[in-house]
């Protein structure tokens, strides 16, 4: 057992060692993997399916978690990682995540992300005891699945100019050199290991972990994430509330990094050769976007940014008009399609 370090112990371990030495236990989970993990971890008090995140749908969670347990345990992807965290806010029960995909930041962040009337809201914190890094799982998790991590990695390349841009009108959190070098940083190792995740590699899958351990540590102790969220994260967030679509959150990310690189005039290239290199899903038929409804969603991404309270970023700075969205529609449109083989 290693220990790769954070703001909380993230440990290279088997989720059957960590759970053994658990009593009462409940699982909150993802299936797949469960089903398989199941037959090989000491039984859980209790099993709660994770399939929502809809604020009305988790309270009724809720009760469901015996009077006798004394842990949640996350064990799946951003959907499980997610409902334990705000199942062991709601209880006051200590946490322990177990990703087995490594597509999202969410066990490694301390913010309970939640959806309210389809929106994306973030309604607490709680801080887990232990992440458990299983690679064994990790490696087995669908190649597709592994290689979406680099979106909240790549997230940083337009996250970090919006900042600059809302820093220099006075507009929310202060710029802080320190966390802007851990963005800039974040995306130099990016450059560096798109091949390893293209590969889906356990170089690939430890770098994202490493990536991945450092924003949860930073956006906590700084009380905000705007290093590496900006109007890529607000994008997402627009179409799916637009369309009521639930994508895979790192494809859609790496998308609205491209749409983003080109309206911030942003080094639109770049993103395009570690979106290539990494081979994420970015392209816009492989999460069934259509150009009329992603044309529409940017256009009305100010109005949406606003209604949302969300930071100033660059749709606030620039007028976005048909030219400028067609142009980044065309951006993410030659994008390479991946296919479904994996």
């Amino acid at each position: 057992m290693s220990t790769i370090g954070s703001l909380f112990p993230v440990v290279e371990a088997s989720i059957e060692d960590t759970v053994a030495g658990l009593t009462t236990w409940v699982a909150v989970v993802n299936d797949p993997p469960w089903a398989e993990l199941s037959e090989r971890v000491s039984a859980p008090c209790a099993v709660i399916p994770a399939w929502d995140m809809d604020r009305d749908h988790l309270e009724t969670l809720v009760p469901l978690i015996p009077d006798n347990a004394e842990t949640i345990v996350g064990i799946g992807g951003g959907t499980a990682l997610d409902t334990a965290k705000f199942l062991a806010w709601k209880s006051g029960l200590p946490l322990i995540q177990a990703p087995t995909i490594a597509s999202v930041d969410a066990g490694f962040t301390d913010a309970i992300g939640v959806r309210v009337g389809r929106r994306v809201s973030y309604i607490g914190n709680v801080t887990p005891e232990l992440v458990v890094v299983d690679l064994d799982v990790l490696a087995g998790a669908p190649p597709r699945l592994n290689r979406a991590g680099i979106g909240d990695i790549l997230s940083c390349h337009t996250g970090l100019f919006d900042w600059k841009v809302a820093s220099d009108r006075g507009e929310g959190a202060p710029w802080r050199n320190d966390l802007a070098d851990l963005g800039s940083t974040l995306l130099s190792e990016l450059d560096q290991a798109a091949d390893e995740v293209g590969a889906v590699s356990r170089d690939g899958i430890r770098f994202l972990i490493s990536a991945y351990r450092r924003i949860g540590a930073a956006c906590a102790e700084a009380g905000h994430s705007r290093f590496e969220e900006g109007s890529e994260h607000f994008l997402g967030y627009a179409y799916e509330f637009r369309t009521g679509a639930h994508l895979v959150h790192g494809e859609l990310i790496g998308l609205a990094v491209m749409a983003m690189s080109m309206v911030q005039g942003n080094d639109p290239e770049w993103v395009a050769q570690v979106i290539r290199r990494s081979r994420i899903r970015a392209h816009p038929s492989e999460s069934t976007i259509d150009r009329a409804t992603f044309i529409q969603t940017l256009l009305g991404l100010r109005q949406f940014v606003s209604d949302e309270g969300y930071d100033y970023c660059i749709v606030n700075d620039v007028d976005v008009d048909e030219a400028c969205a067609s142009r980044a529609w065309d951006a993410v449109a030659s994008l390479p399609r991946e296919g479904i083989s994996e």
